[in-house]
């Protein structure tokens, strides 16, 4: 499983998960591919999350811990 972050994005605004795999670049790359300079990335989780990002991190989660059993009440 990759370990992530939650960063915000001086491009579009939206808080992106990165991967810490693209430390030392001089740019972050987001799981969604939305590739953003360091400069420009602010460490905080506040702000409108990437669905993309959402959806990606989700799909790594259950691969990780395996299918569960979802019921509607």
């Amino acid at each position: 499983m990759v370990d992530v972050q939650w960063w915000l994005s001086g491009y579009d605004n939206r808080v992106h998960a990165f991967g810490c795999a693209g430390a030392g670049r001089e740019f972050g790359e987001a799981l969604c591919e939305h590739s953003v300079p360091n400069d420009k990335i602010t460490c905080t989780d506040v702000g409108e999350r990437c669905l993309a990002c959402l959806l990606i991190y989700g799909d790594m989660l259950a691969d990780t811990h395996g299918d569960a059993v979802w019921r509607a009440s």
